[in-house]
C-alpha cells in the first residue's frame, strides 16, 4: 500500500508523465533478442548469448498524460510485448520485456540467486547484521548510500545529470528485523518526466529489478 501511495505522490508531483502508447509492430522476434541480451549483459554485468523469445499482448493504460490519476473512467487497453527469458522460460536466470511497436526495453530483472558474495561482502554483511539485529542507524546508513548508488548509477547509465531519487522504505522500523543480507527499491524521475524503478541488493550492490513505470 505504501509504494502505491509513493507512486501515486510521484506522478501528481511530475504532472509531465505521458502513459504508455499502445501500438503494435516494428520489430520482430530476433531483433527483441538481440536487445534484451544488450540490455540484460550491460545492466547486469554478464555475457549472455542464449535466450528464448514468447510474443504476448498485456495490458496497459492509454496513451495520455495523467491516466493513472483519473476518476477511473479511463479505459484499458493492451500491447504486444515480447518476453526474453534467459536462458529459458522454464529456468529464468535473467528476464527482459521488449515493447514490439517500439524496441524499448521497459522491465529487466536477475534471480538473485545468480550474486555471488566475495569475501569483503560476505564480512560487511556479517559484521552489520552482528551489530544491529533489528534495523537502526547503521542499516539506515547503508540504505542511503544505496540511495547515492542508485543516483550515480542512473546518471551513468541513463544519461542522466540530475535525476530524483525517492526511497521506498516499505516497512523498516527500529523494530524490523534484519537479515545479512536485503534489497531496496527506488523510484528515479528524471528531468524530462520518465519514471523508473530500480531493486537494489546489498551489499553486492547489484541490481535485481529495473522498469520504466511510463514507458511509451
Amino acid at each position: 500500500m505504501k509504494r502505491k501511495i509513493v507512486l501515486l505522490i510521484v506522478i501528481i508531483l511530475t504532472l509531465s508523465l505521458a502513459m504508455v502508447a499502445c501500438t503494435q509492430g516494428s520489430i520482430n522476434e530476433a531483433k527483441a533478442k538481440e536487445i534484451a541480451l544488450e540490455n540484460i549483459n550491460k545492466v547486469f554485468q554478464t555475457n549472455q548469448t542464449e535466450a528464448t523469445v514468447t510474443r504476448e499482448q498485456m495490458g496497459c493504460l492509454p496513451d495520455q498524460v495523467g491516466a493513472m490519476a483519473t476518476t477511473g473512467n479511463a479505459e484499458d487497453t493492451s500491447r504486444w510485448l515480447y518476453i526474453v527469458s534467459v536462458p529459458s522460460r522454464d529456468d529464468e536466470k535473467y528476464g527482459a520485456y521488449v515493447v514490439e511497436s517500439t524496441g524499448e526495453v521497459i522491465y529487466l530483472m536477475q534471480k538473485d540467486s545468480n550474486i555471488v558474495l566475495t569475501e569483503e561482502q560476505k564480512k560487511k554483511a556479517d559484521d552489520l547484521a552482528n551489530y544491529e539485529q533489528v534495523w537502526g542507524v547503521e542499516h539506515a546508513k547503508v540504505f542511503s548510500y544505496m540511495e547515492q548508488y542508485c543516483n550515480d548509477w542512473v546518471k551513468v547509465n541513463l544519461d542522466n545529470s540530475s535525476p530524483i531519487v525517492v526511497p521506498v522504505y516499505n516497512n523498516m522500523s527500529l523494530d524490523t528485523p534484519v537479515t545479512t543480507t536485503f534489497a531496496a527499491d527506488f523510484y528515479v524521475i528524471t528531468r524530462d518526466g520518465r519514471l523508473y524503478w530500480i531493486f537494489i541488493s546489498w551489499p553486492s550492490m547489484q541490481i535485481l529489478f529495473f522498469s520504466h513505470e511510463n514507458a511509451k
